[in-house]
């Protein structure tokens, strides 16, 4: 006789275990399989006050959620996983929905390359009392430019669908500023060829959120796919070179238009973006090149202060303290003036105050915008006599009448100091450009230049201004 065997018993009690080692398993995999990212993500939505989130197809850490608050009066969730996919970010939408929050508003950064419209427009149509916010991804020109052909144009394809469908979005904005040349074509602007830098991102915010400036609409969405296929086409077919100026540093002193933008967006920050070159920003809004009693410190006091290393004139919460404090960290009062570019952007305040454009008695005279300017680089030489110094114009004016409104004793016009400064260019053997008339800016395009002051360049006229100043630097 045969002894008993107990494989049917081990059988079948593997049978009644297997559905519990299968539910432990999924368990395990719903529990754990997620990224650390995501799974944080859902700890949060679960735990956290919020009334909106920011959900992005492409990394947001640039994005502050205090911004949020300061500026939009919004307290935030900002997802800190890259969401692969329109499903995992239903999988969001949906525990978002269950938080038990009030939500008013879900931005939403869409990657068009991973996201298909009719999908996207199928999730947002579940949610009709939730305002839909969508920032389209704006990778950088040197993401397009690496593409092979095939890729290329599937992205482009990709986009230009989106474009042309999002527009007739329900209860939804969305947002394209990856066709501006000023932000995709400086690598500045970028941590990754996804990623803008933080200071980027919050402008982007704003502009997207408050002034609507890269809203789709049906008439827009044409002009947005041009615009993005003619300049990364024209990245790929003909990219452009500038020089390699590592071994370069540039101080710049001026007034509003350098001193007020200090991002890699900034006139400084565009040469550095593209060259490469170590810049400082020297400049202090509110100033004028010619002294006055109003001034704690004008140009000619600036310029002795970057060559003596005396700071003492400089008011410490000015950026121009900030500037030439660094300057003088990196190069002390004394070092040569070898490898050293100047640049000087002043005009529109001594504008603005109609302080006399020269004398004829003394052309030294500082209380002038000519003699401010002669004895500024007189100082200069002295102190770094192998330094370039470059003299740039004042930039086109919209306000006071197209800068045609008569000013101070002389009755002086923009046109004025932009003409003394070409004079003064020839004059004093140094480079200039000319930021005034040649970039096209006139009385029926500024708004495409100009920020809403009718004054200050914009981010694109202050790419265009930075980019032109490469070809100038020796």
């Amino acid at each position: 006789m045969k002894k008993r065997t107990s494989k049917p018993l081990s059988f079948k009690l593997i049978l009644l275990l297997l559905p519990l080692a299968v539910g432990i398993s999924l368990l395990l995999l719903a529990l754990f399989g997620r990224p650390r990212a995501q799974r944080e993500d859902y700890r949060a939505i679960a735990s956290r006050a919020y009334d909106c989130a920011f959900l992005s197809m492409y990394p947001t850490d640039a994005y502050a959620e205090e911004d949020f608050q300061r500026y939009l009066g919004l307290t935030a969730f900002r997802a800190s996983y890259c969401i692969p996919s329109l499903p995992v970010m239903e999988q969001y939408m949906r525990r978002i929905a269950r938080s038990g929050n009030t939500i008013t508003t879900i931005y939403l950064g869409i990657r068009p390359d991973r996201a298909d419209p009719r999908e996207l427009l199928a999730m947002i149509e579940k949610y009709p009392s939730v305002l839909f916010e969508v920032i389209l991804a704006y990778p950088s020109l040197e993401y397009w430019a690496g593409l092979s052909d095939s890729e290329y144009e599937q992205a482009l394809s990709a986009y230009s669908a989106f474009l042309s469908d999002a527009a007739e979005f329900p209860h939804t904005q969305v947002f394209f500023p990856g066709r501006q040349e000023w932000l995709i074509a400086n690598p500045g602007n970028y941590e990754t060829l996804w990623t803008a830098n933080e200071a980027i991102s919050r402008t982007l915010l704003l502009e997207c959120t408050i002034s609507g400036e890269h809203f789709i609409t049906p008439e827009r969405a044409q002009s947005f796919s041009e615009e993005l296929s003619a300049l990364t086409r024209k990245a790929r077919s003909s990219p452009d070179s500038y020089p390699d100026l590592s071994d370069r540093r540039l101080v710049f002193l001026g007034d509003s238009v350098i001193g007020n933008y200090t991002d890699s967006a900034s006139i400084p920050g565009v040469v550095r973006g593209l060259s490469g070159a170590a810049v400082y920003n020297c400049g202090y809004g509110g100033n004028s090149a010619a002294e006055s009693p109003e001034a704690p410190v004008s140009l000619p006091g600036i310029a002795r202060a970057l060559v003596s290393g005396d700071l003492s004139a400089l008011p410490r919460e000015a950026q121009v303290y900030q500037g030439v404090s660094a300057y003088l960290s990196d190069y002390p009062a004394g070092s040569s003036g070898e490898g050293l570019c100047v640049v000087i952007a002043y005009g529109l305040n001594d504008y603005f105050c109609g302080y006399p454009v020269s004398s004829r008695e003394d052309p030294l005279d500082t209380t002038t915008y000519c003699g401010a300017v002669r004895t500024a680089v007189r100082a200069l030489r002295d102190g770094f006599p192998q330094a370039q110094i470059i003299l740039l114009t004042p930039s086109y004016c919209y306000y006071y009448q197209r800068g045609t409104e008569p000013h101070g004793d002389g009755n002086y016009v923009l046109e004025d100091y932009v003409d003394a400064v070409l004079d003064l260019s020839q004059e004093l053997q140094v480079d200039v450009l000319d930021t005034h008339h040649a970039f096209g800016v006139e009385n029926g395009n500024w708004e495409r230049y100009l920020v809403s002051d009718q004054v200050h360049p914009n981010a694109f006229y202050r790419y265009l201004i930075g980019r032109a100043l490469l070809p100038l630097i020796r």
